[in-house]
């Protein structure tokens, strides 16, 4: 019927236009046909809105109209019917369908019939009775309290209508109390006959007042009829009575079995356990072609836990992306605020009269007020110079007035605490219409640090930051200020320091103890006297110092009391064993310069002919020396070794010395060489002087350590009992880590300390003699040796074999390479012998070219022989007899 109503005749056009007046017209004489026919209590026409503009028997039925019209506007849009189950006073069932027009719908039209009806017709189909029920009024909320409907305590229920009279409805009512609800039968006993109480739930989606359909079966004629089957079959006997029973049992136990786990399986349904509903209807499933109301009910359930599963599968994801959507909100809500809280920058809102509407929190840490103290009050209150704060207030006046201008100011902004701050303000004109609306932007950035950095930048360009005095750009400034307003006739000289051994004391101390001595050296040269006209730090270690009417010998002696004065330099910083002294080049205006750079220049070279000479040397510049040369040769060479340091160049080449009592090699002398790009070769000679005088030697003997360490486990485990001397440089005693790094390299190496003989130059020992002393005794007690290398050329040579713990004395090549011809040599090198044999050392000569020599050696008891005839070095071990 609700889809023939709206393709009825001038009905159609009637609703397509939603004119309602003429829809009475025209469907009036169709409803009482309907009505009688069809079993139409009502019929409902909804515009495309949900409105409803036509309807019949609205004076009789409930109606309940906002239910109706969201179906309605739902069924319209989607264009699929819908169903509802309203009950009130009575049960109305409504079908809704859409109505289309050219493709489109236009309206939905409700019919609706009483289910009293289906339960009249239900009786007389099955012969049982029905009562359909809802919740009693004070269950549903429902306000209404004329309802006279019977009521059934025991279910909370008020019955609508109901097949059987008032005996069904009395059968209802001695229902025991406590029952409720539920998908489990109720018996009752009523006058001596026996009912049975199903609660069917009615089976429509969407259902208002919560209905549920009660079946009164009454089951006394069948359990009589039982009775007299009993008593008949009591006569055939107990074994008939087994035997039925049995049969009965097989016949029934299967279906009951599958009817008791699909009663067991719908309630999960509810609970939305699909998995598990699935799992137990499908074991009662049959595959065969016959199939019983059992297989239906199981594959209607199943379709249902689908359909089920589908829809709370759809509700998860709506819901899911609903909370996305609000939690997408809210982070972009939190960005906003978190952005505003956490950019450093202060960021105010005014209103149009310069009141503080918001201030951010980078602007109350700063200035320290709290929120509340800053709100309502101007910004321009707490600028701290009143000019500012009264041009500030006309400018924003302004600014009101402009559109889309902006105004930038920097103005000092007066703390809580009294500090004052720089800062750098914008602001926007926002354009509020409403007065109490934000009217100016107002972003400020604090400068204070900005301009603390600028003032020390200006400092900075022309003082060193650690001594205070001048650098070497501003020192130059004021020196050829200086010159430039000296006569010719006037004298000066610039002293020009560096300090000796300054880059091992920092690698080795540490750069606090190193800053102390810079904070020391500075100190001395302020206290000069006379008093310097110009001091300055020119470099790391260097300094300069300028003197007014000062001619070369005054310069000479005030440079040779400048070192005296550091060498009184004592800090707890740096060790005992490291006194600070410089190497210093003098030059004199005008004779060697009469503008900054040039004697700055000058006085350079003659610091580079000061450090030649070794540590705490000066010398007076002198134009003749040819120091550019020189100085150009050291740069030269400087950057060879660092390169070949920086790319692992040096090698180690290894010449045999030969015991002469035995004839055998006992151990070998490891020689460093540097290799160039090109693959050639740079013997010691040509690099060794200015990686001294340069400090680079220490890389150097680094590299030769770790090397001939690495090279004597190697030959240790061909040869045990051989050794292997390593040439060890002075600045190696000078070096307090260099210990520490000897025992890094003996524990990682397993090699027999006993096969390491270190070879020492007299120079090397003597220049501090006691310190050289406590490092051998240390180096001797984790095994090691010592040689004392090119013995004979030293000033006191024989007292060094009693004051320094070596091993091995090697007699310098210069007193054999001619012994076979020299008489001087032959009596030098025997009493050489002598004494070394004397205090216990072992003599070795090196320079032994020739097969005379060698025999020589022997018959004057020297006990180890070196030189060519013995064998070259080579980068491998051998010898060649």
């Amino acid at each position: 019927s609700a889809n023939l109503i709206p393709n009825l005749s001038d009905v159609h056009s009637a609703i397509a236009s939603g004119d309602g007046a003429a829809l009475q017209h025209y469907y009036q004489g169709y409803w009482s046909a309907l009505h009688l026919n069809s079993g139409l209590e009502q019929v409902l026409f909804f515009k495309p809105d949900g409105q409803l503009f036509a309807r019949w028997k609205e004076d009789t039925m409930h109606v309940n109209e906002p239910a109706l019209s969201a179906l309605a506007r739902h069924v319209i849009v989607e264009e699929q019917p819908q169903r509802l189950l309203a009950c009130a006073a009575t049960c109305l069932y409504y079908y809704i369908v859409p109505v289309l027009d050219n493709g489109r719908s236009v309206a939905a039209v409700a019919v609706a019939a009483s289910l009293a009806d289906a339960v009249l017709s239900f009786q007389h189909m099955t012969g049982a009775d029905m009562a359909l029920a809802i919740l009693a009024p004070n269950n549903t909320g429902d306000s209404t309290s004329d309802f006279n409907q019977p009521q059934v305590p025991a279910l909370r229920r008020r019955v609508l209508a109901v097949s059987g009279g008032q005996q069904s409805i009395a059968i209802l009512q001695d229902i025991p109390l406590g029952n409720i609800i539920a998908d489990h039968r109720i018996n009752v006993s009523y006058q001596n006959r026996h009912y049975e109480i199903l609660p069917v739930p009615v089976p429509i989606g969407a259902s208002i007042g919560s209905p549920s359909m009660l079946v009164i079966f009454d089951r006394t004629r069948n359990l009589q009829h039982l009775h007299a089957v009993a008593w008949k079959s009591a006569g055939v006997g107990i074994l008939g009575l087994c035997i039925s029973e049995l049969m009965l049992m097989v016949l029934l136990w299967v279906p009951m079995r599958r009817l008791k786990r699909t009663a067991e399986a719908l309630p999960l349904l509810g609970r939305g356990e699909f998995e598990t509903v699935r799992a137990r209807l499908e074991k009662t499933s049959r595959i065969d072609t016959i199939r019983d109301e059992l297989d239906t009910l199981d594959a209607s359930a199943l379709d249902l836990a689908d359909r089920l599963e589908d829809l709370q599968e759809k509700n998860r994801s709506h819901s899911n992306e609903l909370d996305n959507l609000v939690r997408q909100l809210a982070r972009e809500r939190d960005f906003v605020s978190g952005l505003l809280d956490t950019a450093q920058m202060l960021i105010i809102t005014q209103d149009s009269q310069g009141r503080i509407l918001m201030a951010n929190a980078y602007m109350l840490a700063l200035t320290g007020f709290d929120y509340r103290e800053l709100r309502g009050a101007k910004l321009t209150d707490y600028f701290s110079l009143p000019q500012q704060a009264a041009d500030t207030g006309r400018e924003l006046a302004a600014l009101l007035h402009s559109d889309g201008a902006s105004l930038r100011q920097e103005t000092a902004l007066r703390c809580k605490s009294g500090e004052s701050r720089d800062v750098v303000w914008i602001h926007s004109s926002l354009g509020a219409e409403n007065p109490d609306d934000a009217a100016i932007l107002s972003v400020g950035l604090d400068i204070t640090e900005l301009h603390r950095v600028e003032k020390q930048a200006s400092y900075l360009t022309e003082y060193d930051a650690l001594t205070g005095l001048y650098n070497r750009h501003r020192f130059q400034e004021a020196l050829q200020g200086i010159l430039s307003h000296t006569d010719a006739q006037s004298s000066g000289a610039l002293i020009y320091l560096d300090l000796d051994e300054f880059k091992s004391l920092n690698d080795t101390t540490g750069h606090d103890a190193a800053d102390q001595v810079l904070h020391a050296v500075a100190s001395q040269l302020q206290g000069l006297l006379p008093a310097p006209a110009l001091i300055g730090r020119l470099g790391g270690d260097d300094f300069g110092v300028f003197f007014s009417h000062l001619d070369a010998p005054h310069a000479m002696q005030l440079a040779r009391h400048i070192q005296h004065s550091l060498s009184t330099i004592t800090l707890a910083e740096i060790p005992l064993s490291h006194k600070v002294s410089a190497c210093i080049g003098i030059a004199l205006f005008p004779e060697h310069g009469t503008v900054a750079q040039e004697l700055l220049a000058n006085a350079d070279l003659a610091l580079f002919r000061a450090k030649e000479s070794g540590r705490g040397n000066l010398h007076l510049y002198a134009p003749d020396e040819g120091l550019m040369e020189r100085v150009l040769n050291r740069v030269y060479w400087v950057d060879k070794i660092e390169q070949a340091l920086a790319d692992d160049q040096f090698e180690l080449y290894f010449q045999p010395i030969l015991a002469l009592s035995s004839n055998n090699v006992s151990h070998y002398e490891a020689l460093v060489r540097m290799r160039n790009p090109t693959g050639d070769l740079y013997m010691p000679a040509e690099f060794i002087s200015v990686a001294e005088t340069t400090g680079l030697i220490r890389g150097i003997d680094r590299l030769v350590l770790h090397k001939a360490i690495g090279a004597l486990a190697e030959l240790q485990r061909k040869t045990p009992n051989i050794k292997l001397s390593v040439n060890l440089s002075g600045r190696s005693f000078s070096n307090p880590r260099w210990l520490e790094l000897l025992q890094t390299e003996l524990a990682g190496s397993q090699i027999n300390p006993a096969g390491l003989i270190f070879e020492i130059t007299e120079t090397a020992a003597v220049e501090d003699m006691a310190s050289a002393r406590a490092l051998m005794e240390k180096v001797i007690a984790l095994g090691c040796a010592f040689s004392l290398d090119d013995f004979g050329v030293g000033f006191a040579s024989f007292d060094y074999l009693k004051q320094l713990p070596v091993e091995y004395v090697k007699i310098d090549g210069s007193f054999i390479r001619n012994l076979a011809t020299s008489t001087d040599d032959q009596m030098f090198v025997k009493a050489l012998v002598q004494a070394a044999h004397g205090f216990g050392k072992k003599t070795v000569a090196e320079f032994v070219e020739n097969a005379e020599i060698v025999q020589m050696l022997r018959d004057y008891g020297v006990d180890f022989a070196q030189g060519y005839h013995i064998g070259r070095p080579d980068p491998v071990f051998g010898w060649v007899a």
